[in-house]
């Protein structure tokens, strides 16, 4: 059966895609907590009539959420409900698309590596050579990561902890996802998206205790670093390694915007901390871009 509606899938400007107006109106809806984590969206149909759009505007604004891990399958086919996540801490993809709505773009990182981060900024490049969303004045990012030569303490196999090649595995996933970073933001620039872009990656002699991103100057993202157990494959031979994890991001804001409030002061001290090791310590990470 085919449902007809009088919306229009595009909004009045003609600039921005209609499923991004409903997608942005859904996330409002769930960061006031309405619906709660774990509970389910309304129907598409209802959605559609809310919106007055088409069933394909929908699905493309849910698919969307689904990426930021806003949203997860329902059981028994009963659609999409709120992630369980969204109520402990929302993934980093997410502030990084919020992050990108900016006119100018600035991420501050200290990290054990970028992966995720890599990720998030590949998906919003993606989004604005697609021109899914407006892309922004100019992009300034600077990470930290750990060098690529101290004997870092983790990770270590835990039957041999002389072995090497958890570290070089480590040191391989940092070149890896640093050159992606890299390339997605240079590449940018390259094509004339957007007019200004510094993506600049260096290195300190240790590894972090937590990681640290400063975004757009006004919000600051922490998450803890702990020891866990865990099984890697390594030349083809799956060993048994500890190492760092972190799983839950805790932001804080100057605004406050429903996550704990930020003093000004708190912000200023982390940034001084940031920029000193930048200065004063930190080496230009070594890519084979």
């Amino acid at each position: 059966m085919t449902t007809h509606t009088t919306g229009t899938d595009r909004d009045d400007v003609g600039e921005i895609p209609r499923y991004r107006t409903v997608a942005d109106a859904l996330r409002q809806d769930i960061q006031n907590g309405v619906p709660a984590p774990g509970d389910a969206l309304p129907k598409q149909e209802q959605l559609m009539r809310r919106f007055r759009c088409g069933r394909g505007t929908v699905q493309k604004a849910l698919q969307l959420l689904r990426a930021e891990q806003l949203l997860e399958d329902g059981v028994s086919g009963r659609g999409a409900r709120v992630a369980r996540q969204a109520a402990i801490g929302r993934p980093l993809v997410y502030y990084v698309s919020r992050a990108f709505e900016a006119r100018h773009v600035s991420l501050d990182v200290w990290s054990l590596h970028t992966e995720e981060l890599s990720r998030a900024v590949q998906q919003q490049a993606e989004l604005i050579r697609l021109g899914d969303r407006a892309a922004p004045e100019s992009v300034r990012v600077r990470v930290l990561v750990p060098d690529l030569d101290t004997d870092h303490p983790y990770p270590r196999a835990l039957d041999d902890p002389l072995d090497p090649r958890p570290l070089r595995r480590l040191r391989r996933v940092i070149r890896m996802y640093a050159e992606a970073l890299h390339h997605s933001l240079t590449q940018l620039a390259e094509e004339g998206t957007v007019g200004t872009v510094s993506v600049e990656i260096r290195s300190l002699p240790t590894v972090p205790g937590e990681k640290r991103y400063l975004i757009n100057g006004t919000q600051m993202l922490t998450g803890y670093y702990f020891l866990r157990r865990t099984r890697i494959l390594v030349d083809a031979e799956s060993i048994e390694v500890v190492e760092l994890h972190s799983d839950t991001l805790f932001p804080a804001t100057l605004e406050g915007n429903g996550a704990r409030s930020l003093e000004r002061a708190e912000f200023e001290q982390v940034q001084a901390w940031f920029d000193s090791r930048w200065e004063m310590v930190a080496n230009t990470l070594p890519l084979d871009e």
